[in-house]
């Protein structure tokens, strides 16, 4: 899919947000919603849902904006260089600033393989759009290469092509 994104079922701002970009997206679209199911699983995700535990265990993505979560917006994600991964951090401990934590960038794909993969007991559930490759899409692509083709040559003729240059029979 070149559009991925996560929302919480209760969250009745954030998911209608979600699922009008899924919907306006060209191309195939993903929406994991994580849904809260009182019969059989009740409280499944209640450790990152609930109220109390959202503001420490959600981490709300947003394109252009920095990865960072907590009551206060005091943690954040950083680039650890050396592993190659993504670590948690405290803005304001061991010299972190906020220059430090990672800005998201929705069209890059190796940042939001990271994003979804994050695990850990302090790991955030990152939700938002975690993905969005603008690219045309295939059909599109293919019409726009059409027109282009069709306004090089606008008089060309199908007989006339066919029966252009060398050709020969098969026996």
């Amino acid at each position: 899919a070149r559009f991925v994104a996560r929302t919480v079922d209760t969250d009745q701002k954030h998911m209608p947000e979600i699922l009008k970009r899924a919907h306006a997206h060209r191309g195939a679209s993903f929406v994991e919603i994580y849904q809260n199911c009182i019969v059989f699983n009740d409280g499944v995700f209640a450790d990152f849902t609930d109220k109390k535990a959202a503001p420490d265990r959600q981490l709300r993505a947003e394109h252009g904006h920095r990865l960072v979560f907590g009551p206060n917006g005091e943690k954040g994600l950083r680039l650890n260089r050396d592993k190659v991964a993504i670590e948690i951090v405290t803005i304001g401990e061991n010299g972190i600033t906020a220059d430090d934590i990672l800005v998201h960038d929705e069209t890059d794909a190796l940042l939001a393989q990271m994003l979804v993969t994050l695990d850990g007991p302090d790991a955030p559930v990152v939700v938002g759009v975690i993905y969005c490759n603008p690219v045309d899409t295939y059909d599109a692509g293919v019409a726009r290469q059409v027109e282009k083709a069709k306004s090089a040559k606008p008089n060309a003729d199908m007989k006339e092509l066919l029966f252009a240059g060398s050709t020969w029979t098969v026996d």
